[in-house]
């Protein structure tokens, strides 16, 4: 395809958009009534299967019988063999949310607090409303969100991406997963506190003018989403904070019951309170040193919320021989002090104290199971120990039995079949 070509009779194209590997995305003219769409096309791949095209299609229905004034309406659904398969939405003109908040950022130092709100109410009614009809976007970012000066603030590519992103099993790039929730990580089913999750850490970059997690490859990302609490933001109030941490917890159930609920917190006009930390620590941890390799590999998450509780950990650390962990930090980045030190010493949380099991870790290769065996030589090793003896032999135990059952019915089926002339 090439700008000038006229796609069935209809659309004259433009502009490649974007390139992207769900697809290419183009501005075109809808010659019959003289109005701006963006043509979505389909990649092959894609349409070659059946189960995805059908997901897509059912997902197609249901956005075009709920209306939002806030979504941008995806028109048409075109299956061709002349070009293939694309959907027509609607053109808004317009700057994308991160282009918008770099002027004001050039301009003033930082983005207006108050801005916040007058942009990402709309995208907050929206997103509840779509829930309410089993709806989700589950791709919200800073390029999903225009800001247009004469249609308002309009929500665009509301999961049809991400459907074909599922569909073709493209990974995920360092853009996409700074706002995926832990559980769409994971590969949980996501839903509307999904959303709620992408739209704080929308806030909490716009806040703090940077991204709230740096790393070098995507799985020290996925590591660091996963297993670190997102940092307080200095020179905001504690409602701002308490909201944030809330809305960016790993479990869903913590978060708000809505993204309204989000920026009402946000905002003071609601009493929030810090949520519940990630882990509880262990008590009896006899190393006096953790080895930081380990430390990136395990669950080992801050405790502390404010500068406050981070004291009280480090003077009760000092007297018990425990090391604690900085309340801002990630392991990577935290320092290794002895058990005798007054000053910021580390915490270890046990992988049985977490919430997501040792088997699950391993799975998702958040950590291998000899780092979790070595790690348990130096950190609550007793438990540690016995939960992967425990979890291998439940799981040897089962793959031992499988086999048993699988070759009595080759026994029992060439039984069957060499005395058959006995038995009939």
């Amino acid at each position: 395809m090439q700008p000038g070509q006229l796609i069935l009779g209809e659309f004259l194209l433009q502009r490649l958009v974007s390139n992207y590997q769900t697809g290419e995305v183009w501005r075109a003219l809808e010659v019959r009534v003289g109005r701006l769409v963006l043509l979505h096309f389909i990649p092959e791949p894609f349409r070659a299967n059946g189960a995805a095209m059908q997901r897509l299609r059912r997902h197609f229905i249901a956005l075009r019988q709920w209306r939002h004034p806030h979504i941008v309406l995806v028109d048409r659904l075109v299956e061709q063999s002349e070009c293939g398969a694309f959907f027509v939405s609607r053109f808004v003109e317009g700057p994308l949310l991160n282009e918008y908040a770099a002027q004001w950022i050039q301009a003033e130092g930082r983005f207006p607090f108050h801005l916040i709100f007058d942009i990402l109410r709309p995208v907050a009614v929206a997103l509840d409303e779509a829930g309410t009809q089993n709806l989700a976007h589950r791709s919200l970012s800073h390029r999903m969100i225009v800001v247009s000066p004469t249609e308002g603030i309009q929500i665009q590519g509301f999961d049809l991406p991400g459907i074909i992103r599922e569909g073709l099993n493209i990974p995920d790039d360092f853009e996409t997963i700074r706002y995926l929730a832990p559980e769409q990580i994971l590969n949980r089913k996501a839903g509307v506190l999904s959303d709620q999750y992408a739209l704080a850490m929308i806030v909490a970059e716009l806040l703090a003018n940077k991204v709230l997690f740096t790393a070098d490859n995507i799985e020290e990302l996925r590591t660091k989403i996963l297993t670190t609490q997102p940092p307080l933001l200095q020179n905001y109030c504690e409602s701002v904070n308490a909201s944030l941490q809330r809305a960016l917890h790993r479990d869903p159930s913590v978060r708000f019951p809505s993204c309204i609920h989000f920026l009402d917190g946000l905002s003071g006009s609601m009493v929030v309170d810090f949520p519940p930390s990630y882990a509880v620590p262990v008590q009896g941890v006899q190393s006096s040193v953790v080895q930081l390799e380990l430390l990136d590999s395990i669950y080992t998450l801050s405790v502390s919320q404010t500068a406050n509780s981070l004291t009280k950990n480090s003077s009760t650390a000092s007297s018990t021989g425990l090391l604690t962990a900085s309340s801002t930090g990630s392991p990577t980045g935290s320092t290794i002090r002895s058990s005798t030190s007054s000053s910021t010493v580390l915490s270890t949380n046990s992988v049985l104290e977490n919430r997501i099991s040792v088997w699950e870790m391993i799975s998702e290769r958040l950590v291998s199971f000899k780092k979790i065996a070595a790690a348990s030589q130096s950190a609550n090793a007793e438990k540690i120990a016995a939960k992967i003896r425990k979890e291998h032999r439940i799981r040897f135990l089962s793959y031992f039995w499988i086999f048993v059952l699988f070759i009595s019915l080759l026994a029992g089926f060439y039984a069957l079949l060499r005395f058959k002339p006995i038995f009939f």
